[in-house]
Formats: C-alpha cells, sequence, structure tokens
C-alpha cells in the first residue's frame, strides 16, 4: 500500500510539472497529418474488432452453451 502512494504522489507530482512547464508552440495540424491521424485511429478500432471478435463469440458460445441447457433442463420436468 505504501508503494502504490507513493507510486500515485510521484506520479501527481510529475504531471504538476508537466503543467506548469507548458508553453505555447504556435503550430498546427495541416489537413493531411489531420487526415492520416484519423485514418490510423480509425484502423487501430477496426483491428481491435477484428482481433477481439473472434474470441468474444468463443466466450458468448461458451456461455449460451450453459445457460440454455440450464433452460431446457427445466422445461424437461
Amino acid at each position: 500500500m505504501y508503494m502504490l502512494d507513493r507510486a500515485i504522489k510521484f506520479l501527481i507530482l510529475v504531471f504538476l510539472v508537466f503543467q506548469l512547464s507548458i508553453s505555447s508552440s504556435y503550430a498546427y495540424i495541416d489537413p493531411g497529418t489531420g487526415s492520416f491521424i484519423i485514418q490510423t485511429i480509425i484502423a487501430l478500432a477496426a483491428t481491435v474488432v477484428f482481433y477481439l471478435g473472434y474470441p468474444i463469440r468463443i466466450i458468448k458460445s461458451f456461455f449460451n452453451k450453459i445457460f440454455n441447457t440450464k433452460k431446457k433442463s427445466n422445461t424437461d420436468k
């Protein structure tokens, strides 16, 4: 618990140092860079959905088998 409190205090200190040392950058994001960032975010989301879709279907089918067998056994009685 002591280590957790110490880590949280350290993170708060680092956050405050970064917040107090912020300066203006006078920069902009041009349309090409903005569209690249949006495309990257969409590609990342699609990758996550694609790769997590199959395990989620397996987990759903597992739980459906468990709960459907219980329902069938109750209706048989």
